[in-house]
C-alpha cells in the first residue's frame, strides 16, 4: 500500500489522480479535516463525479461542523448511486440531528429499504420510522453469502484498485471492498489475488 508521502506526491503531481481520495481518507483519519477537504476539493475540480471523493468530504465537513454542506454533498451522491450504502446512512443520521420532517426521513428510509432489506441498522430506521418488519433467519443467512446485483456498488473502474481494497479492508468496509474486488477480478493481472480476497472477504461476512 502506498505510503502517505508517496500519495501526497502524486497528488500534488496529478490533481486528477483517483486515488486522491484515499490520501483525503488519511487525512481524515489523523483528524487533519483542513487538509482532507482541501484534497477532496482540488480532486473534484477535476473528477466532479468522483463519489468516493464526495462522500469522504461530506463526512469530513460532518466532523468540522458544517453539517448542511454535508447534507447538500450526500444528497448529489445518492441523485447519482441512490444505493450508496454509507451516504445513505449518514445522511439519516443527518436528517435525525436536523429533525428534518418526518415524510423527508420516512421516504429516505424507504429508499434505503429497497436496496438493503436486511442490513441491520436499516431494519432498526424502518421499524423505528415506517412498520414493524419480520425477517425469517433462513433469509438472513442466506443474504450473508450473495448480494444481488441491484445492491452492488458503484465504482469509478479506475478506482478499484488493490491500494483502494486494502484501505476498505483495514476500515472493515467489507462490502464496498468486496465491490472493489469484483472489478479486480475482471483484470487477468489481478485476478488471482482478488479470488483469493473475495474468498476471504465471504468469510468475514458469513462470520457477521
Amino acid at each position: 500500500m502506498l505510503k502517505t508521502h508517496e500519495l501526497e506526491k502524486l497528488f500534488a503531481s496529478d490533481k486528477s489522480s483517483p486515488l486522491f481520495p484515499v490520501l483525503a481518507n488519511i487525512y481524515y483519519e489523523k483528524k487533519l479535516y483542513k487538509y482532507s477537504v482541501r484534497v477532496c476539493r482540488l480532486g473534484l475540480i477535476e473528477d466532479p463525479h468522483n463519489l468516493e471523493g464526495m462522500y469522504i468530504l461530506s463526512k469530513t465537513l460532518l466532523m468540522q461542523g458544517k453539517i448542511e454542506d454535508a447534507e447538500i454533498i450526500l444528497k448529489k451522491i445518492l441523485q447519482k448511486c441512490p444505493n450508496h450504502l454509507y451516504s445513505s446512512l449518514l445522511l439519516m443520521h443527518i436528517y435525525e440531528e436536523l429533525k428534518r420532517n418526518h415524510n423527508i426521513i420516512q421516504a429516505q428510509i424507504k429508499k434505503m429499504y429497497s436496496f438493503y432489506p436486511l442490513h441491520d441498522k436499516i431494519i432498526k430506521y424502518y421499524e423505528k420510522y415506517c412498520a414493524p418488519l419480520e425477517i425469517s433467519e433462513e433469509t438472513t443467512n442466506d443474504y450473508s453469502y450473495t448480494q444481488p446485483k441491484s445492491m452492488q456498488f458503484n465504482y469509478n473502474a479506475k478506482l478499484a484498485t488493490i491500494t483502494m481494497y486494502k484501505l476498505l479492508y483495514s476500515q472493515k468496509e467489507y462490502q464496498e471492498a468486496l465491490a472493489i474486488l469484483q472489478i479486480l477480478a475482471m483484470n487477468p493481472k489481478h485476478k488471482k489475488f482478488a479470488n483469493s480476497e473475495i474468498e476471504k472477504i465471504n468469510k468475514k461476512l458469513d462470520r457477521s
